[in-house]
């Protein structure tokens, strides 16, 4: 893309993978066949001006960062959102998946609404490829409370709508069981 391209847009999306969503800039650390991205790089590494995004969408990414790479993102985000922009992202509810886990562990599976191996998926990761696997989790107050050390003036917890209303689905948004925090932070 030109650099009056990536110029004149104001929005990117971290970690698009096979499904960029149309209006954003894109990037990824791994590139895809038929997607062209504008950053392929790690988040903190990339190269906009500060302040020159109104807005940073993140689906299903965020859980697969270390805590220090997690942190370390976020400060770069927060960088290049401009005032009042806003980070829109998604991890799974770590307090709602080991409630699950519980009711399997302990004789009372029926309460759990997904198998043994899916919310161990959820903890660790699908492991489908290199990069599948989930390298962190927050329980939404202490994620909250990073946020909030980060800068972010105003942190929302939402629900998926935040992204059906920007053309972005997954099938998990159809199933309220299958937990995961929304998250509005704002600059």
């Amino acid at each position: 893309m030109s650099k009056k391209s990536l110029e004149e847009k104001t929005k990117l999306e971290l970690g698009c993978g096979q499904r960029p969503t149309p209006g954003y800039l894109h990037q990824d650390v791994t590139a895809q066949p038929g997607v062209e991205l504008d950053f392929n790089c790690q988040i903190w590494e990339i190269p906009l001006q500060e302040d020159s995004l109104s807005e940073i969408i993140a689906v299903g990414l965020m859980e697969h960062l270390r805590f220090a790479e997690f942190t370390k993102s976020l400060k770069h985000i927060h960088k290049l959102l401009s005032p009042r922009g806003e980070f829109l992202f998604d991890i799974p509810d770590i307090k709602t998946w080991s409630e699950y886990l519980y009711h399997i562990t302990h004789g009372a599976p029926e309460k759990s609404p997904f198998s043994k191996e899916h919310v161990y998926a959820t903890f660790w990761g699908w492991q489908r490829w290199s990069g599948d696997e989930h390298k962190c989790a927050w329980l939404k107050d202490d994620l909250f409370r990073h946020l909030g050390e980060i800068g972010f003036s105003e942190i929302h917890d939402e629900n998926h709508q935040i992204f059906l209303a920007r053309g972005i689905s997954r099938d998990r948004f159809q199933n309220p069981a299958d937990a995961h925090l929304y998250i509005r932070a704002i600059k």
